[in-house]
């Protein structure tokens, strides 16, 4: 009964990691609403977006995400920030940009690594596994360079936990 339960939790994970990424891949501009997950700076519309890294655990080998950022990191606290652009003029979406994040708690050091591209369903966004233990608030810094853009623009997050 164990591995049958196992496998009933793999896929409701592999569904909301699915899920997820088709509303930030899909969503484009009219989603934007203010929210505290979307953010416009110059001409970059910005989506963040959190998940759980323990739900991305349990892919087959040979699924993308299984060896994704090196593998996604167990353990309480571990968290898949995942960024999705777009230009704001007309929607299109912006891949081939060098994008990092830094992510703290208010008032420590933190955690600061390149989002790597990452291509699922025929999509761009970019993302990392950083620890985000307790209830926060974090601070998400992005740092953003998008291609034949001379100068870099930068957006910051802050996300509690339920």
């Amino acid at each position: 009964m164990r591995k049958r339960e196992e496998v009933v939790w793999r896929r409701l994970a592999w569904l909301c990691v699915a899920m997820l990424l088709l509303v930030l891949s899909a969503a484009g501009p009219a989603l934007a609403d203010g929210s505290g997950d979307s953010q416009t700076v110059g001409n970059v519309l910005i989506y963040l977006g959190l998940l759980p890294a323990p739900m991305i655990l349990g892919h087959p080998p040979n699924h993308p995400e299984a060896s994704m950022h090196g593998g996604p990191r167990a353990g309480a606290g571990e968290y898949h920030v995942i960024v999705a652009l777009f230009d704001a003029k007309d929607g299109e979406r912006i891949i081939h940009a060098n994008v990092s994040a830094c992510v703290s708690e208010i008032g420590l050091a933190g955690e600061e690594k390149k989002l790597d591209p990452m291509e699922i369903a025929g999509t761009v966004t970019y993302g990392n596994y950083f620890k985000m233990g307790g209830a926060g608030p974090f601070h998400i810094s992005l740092d953003i360079h998008g291609p034949g853009e001379a100068d870099q623009i930068s957006a910051v997050f802050e996300r509690r936990h339920q």
